[in-house]
């Protein structure tokens, strides 16, 4: 039940601090469908680095391409049992998007590429 209440939350705070920060335009993630079960919410979240790579709030193919490589480690990390060093490469991927924030990836966009690394974090921790 605790677990439960956990994804609910997940989902409804991604949604609601999601939603005000991309309203403008074409910055949306589909999160329907998506889960933030520890073993989908890396996919989910590698799934809003192709879209905003290819919606172009990343203009850097080198940037995604990095992103997404991350994304890969902590995925097999995890797969692995090596949960911490999987919350590690998603700590490495949020510096990444700070630091590429303004430049290579769209600012309200690396925003909510943060969050949603921040609730993954926070689904594997369980």
């Amino acid at each position: 039940m605790k677990k439960l209440l956990l994804v609910l939350s997940v989902i409804a705070m991604i949604s609601l601090l999601a939603s005000p920060a991309l309203a403008a335009g074409d910055m949306t993630c589909d999160h329907s469908g998506m889960t933030m079960e520890p073993m989908h919410a890396i996919a989910s979240l590698h799934h809003c680095v192709m879209h905003a790579y290819d919606m172009g709030h990343i203009t850097n193919a080198g940037v995604a391409n990095s992103l997404m490589a991350k994304l890969e480690a902590a995925q097999a990390a995890f797969d692995r049992g090596q949960t911490d060093v999987a919350i590690n490469l998603l700590n490495a991927f949020i510096n990444e998007v700070g630091a590429q924030s303004g430049k290579s990836i769209v600012s309200d966009h690396a925003g909510h590429l943060v969050m949603h690394a921040q609730m993954v974090i926070m689904a594997l921790n369980g």
